[in-house]
């Protein structure tokens, strides 16, 4: 993969140096934030991108283990307190081979969503559980397909009403979460019932999207939009299993 290559060769001194940033930083990406609350952060950039490349840094060199954990909790910290910050951090080291032509770190990112990350995975011990991770990945299995099919009108038009279906089948099954499994999230319910309604908006904001995208044909706005709801899913898969593993 070519990003983590970049990434592996970048210097550790760039995440560290990202790290001393205020808590109130402003970043380019504001439209990718999301409201996370008490939750644990969740963000593509960090749980697909840089945690793979820093466990492949400790695989060369174990002494590096205990610098490289602090390094992962800070950038945990940053990211809950900065929503979108490690997605500016990869878009930042990666500004060369962009500028040379190379593919857009939304897209990047947009196409690995369906990856198996287990900062987003459970112990789905309910029939609820195992139906809210089931319907979670399917989503975000047919968001990370946008960037293949969006040229095709046809069959963009296929995958635009796939996509409103596992919506609905996410929704469903976080209400049945939370009607039905109260003493397993226990003080952590209030939170989960705020990431779903946090869903439920950035859902209709990605419809609102797909409308305008009919009009002015913005396909970085679409992806943009399909990147976020797609963090939005993760934050509440997070939240979900912070209340489990409380």
């Amino acid at each position: 993969n070519s990003l983590l290559r970049v990434l592996y060769i970048a210097s550790l001194d760039q995440l560290v140096l990202t790290l001393s940033l205020p808590s109130n930083l402003t970043c380019g990406r504001a439209q990718d934030r999301v409201v996370m609350s008490s939750a644990p952060a969740a963000s593509i950039a960090l749980h697909a991108v840089i945690f793979p490349t820093l466990e492949s840094l400790e695989s060369k060199d174990a002494s590096s283990a205990a610098a490289l954990q602090s390094v992962r909790s800070a950038l945990e910290t940053a990211e809950a307190n900065n929503p979108g910050l490690t997605h500016e951090l990869v878009d930042k080291i990666l500004d060369a081979a962009q500028s040379k032509g190379g593919m857009d770190i939304t897209e990047q990112l947009l196409r690995a969503a369906a990856s198996d990350i287990d900062s987003y995975q459970f112990d789905a011990k309910t029939p609820e559980l195992k139906a809210l991770s089931e319907k979670s990945q399917a989503l975000k299995q047919i968001l990370s397909t946008i960037p293949d099919e969006v040229q095709n009108r046809t069959s963009f038009l296929g995958i635009i009403r796939q996509i409103a279906e596992r919506i609905k089948e996410v929704l469903d099954a976080v209400n049945g979460v939370a009607n039905n499994n109260v003493e397993l999230l226990g003080q952590h319910a209030p939170a989960v019932q705020q990431q779903r309604k946090t869903f439920v908006r950035g859902s209709k904001q990605f419809s609102d999207t797909l409308k305008k995208y009919f009009k002015d044909s913005r396909v970085p706005v679409l992806y943009q939009s399909a990147h976020r709801l797609i963090n939005q899913t993760n934050s509440l898969l997070r939240t979900v299993k912070h209340a489990l593993e409380a």
